[in-house]
């Protein structure tokens, strides 16, 4: 029996030479691998499949979920949201580009959770519509993915003053030359972006330093909170435009 379903790519990996496999992370049953055929040549059938298939497209679809089998196949796939600005505005593409890398490495097992696929999609139609005031998108967002993850700055440590402690996830008065403790302005800045969402956060001054600064910051925190999460390639990318 063919579901209705709805999900997000992820990522896309090739199978053979006549295959691929998408993993998407499925609005009804968590992340999901489809095998998918690859297409012969830009104008044979599954090219436009192939197409929506680029990372972090919101897709409609259906698919035959069988307890038995590990990979799926799709059917009738569309895009339930079609991006205007994303893969074309180059600060919005790097975003993607590394929000894609991330959340690929985050949600490579995850399970059913409407909330979270509801809050990533709108998310993300957020940003495709925005014409200004979205330079800090990417930090905001991560921030309220922590807090799906259980994993969230505890916020209410924080005074005037205090340093960060990313192993501990505390505000704590106290200097100290660790790497992973954030100087008292890193720590206010990582404070006022997890009060803030992302029709507030333009009031936020940073400095593109401050925003790559942070999100080197917010890498090392992943990672030591999620087992298994790697060093994220395409920081490189936003390091290189925040210059």
């Amino acid at each position: 029996m063919y579901l209705d379903d709805t999900g997000i790519v992820l990522k896309t990996v090739r199978y053979d030479d006549a295959s691929s496999v998408a993993h998407i992370f499925t609005r009804a049953h968590g992340t999901e691998s489809f095998m998918v055929t690859r297409p012969k040549s830009r104008s044979s059938a599954g090219a436009s499949t192939a197409a929506l298939l680029a990372p972090l497209n919101v897709l409609s679809f259906q698919w035959d979920r069988k307890p038995t089998v590990s990979l799926f196949r799709l059917r009738d796939v569309h895009a339930a949201i079609v991006w205007r600005t994303i893969p074309y505005h180059p600060v919005k593409r790097a975003v993607a580009l590394m929000l894609g890398e991330f959340l690929a490495a985050m949600l490579r097992e995850e399970s059913e959770d409407a909330a979270l696929f509801d809050y990533i999609a709108d998310s993300l139609r957020w940003l495709d519509e925005a014409d200004e005031g979205f330079a800090n998108f990417h930090l905001v967002f991560l921030l309220n993915i922590a807090r799906f993850l259980g994993i969230s700055p505890d916020s209410d440590t924080f005074v005037e003053g205090s340093y960060f402690d990313l192993e501990s996830a505390l505000f704590v008065p106290w200097a100290s030359a660790s790497p992973l403790v954030l100087t008292p302005p890193d720590a206010a800045l990582l404070w006022h972006l997890s009060q803030t969402d992302f029709t507030g956060m333009s009031a936020i001054r940073m400095a593109r330093t401050d925003r790559s600064r942070l999100l080197t910051y917010l890498n090392r925190f992943f990672l030591i909170h999620l087992p298994a999460f790697p060093q994220l390639n395409s920081l490189d990318v936003l390091e290189d435009l925040f210059q």
